[in-house]
């Protein structure tokens, strides 16, 4: 007795398939692709079928966009290195330039020195005392001048939340991008 499987079950029932629904604007993945690639040949008409051809062209594709996206993100994580290297570089140096919001930067900072991780992953009254300690407190009082130019000594810099690395003056933060002098 032979066994028989069909491969759409067998793709729908894998672990892979499994995966979250996409959220609008992800990426086709590998199991979408062969998803398509076996409902298009059950699908096709048997008196014109497909071409190999079309079908190797297809995953020749598939691939190349694939090798395209790691190259992206590999691209992405060069430039998150370079601007960290360009932020570290301006530390115990004067620099000018617009002030933002320290709020969700500046609870990460104490987060990460009273608890050792980031106030995202901290518990729920671990969060109530960040938010009460008198950095964060200043932080947001100070929200509202943000966008104004502050001049300072860098003490340090920290990742907001984007992942752009800021500089830390006193208690004022810098957007890396908007420094227009540095002495």
């Amino acid at each position: 007795m032979a066994l028989q499987a069909n491969p759409v079950t067998a793709l729908q029932n894998s672990t892979f398939a499994q995966a979250k629904p996409r959220a609008a604007g992800d990426e086709l993945s590998q199991i979408d692709f062969m998803k398509l690639i076996i409902a298009q040949m059950r699908n096709q008409n048997p008196l014109e079928p497909q071409k190999d051809s079309d079908f190797m062209a297809q995953m020749a594709q598939f691939e190349s966009l694939n090798q395209m996206r790691t190259m992206a993100t590999g691209m992405k994580v060069l430039q998150g290195m370079q601007e960290l290297t360009s932020a570290s570089g301006m530390l115990g140096r004067t620099v000018t330039g617009k002030q933002v919001d320290a709020t969700s930067v500046t609870r990460d900072l104490v987060a990460r020195e009273a608890f050792g991780t980031s106030y995202s992953q901290l518990p729920s009254e671990m969060r109530v005392r960040v938010n009460e300690e008198q950095r964060v407190q200043a932080a947001i009082a100070d929200a509202a001048n943000a966008g104004n130019e502050v001049s300072g000594r860098v003490d340090r810099v920290a990742i907001g939340p984007d992942g752009i690395p800021m500089l830390v003056i006193g208690t004022k933060v810098v957007d890396l991008f908007t420094v227009g002098e540095v002495r």
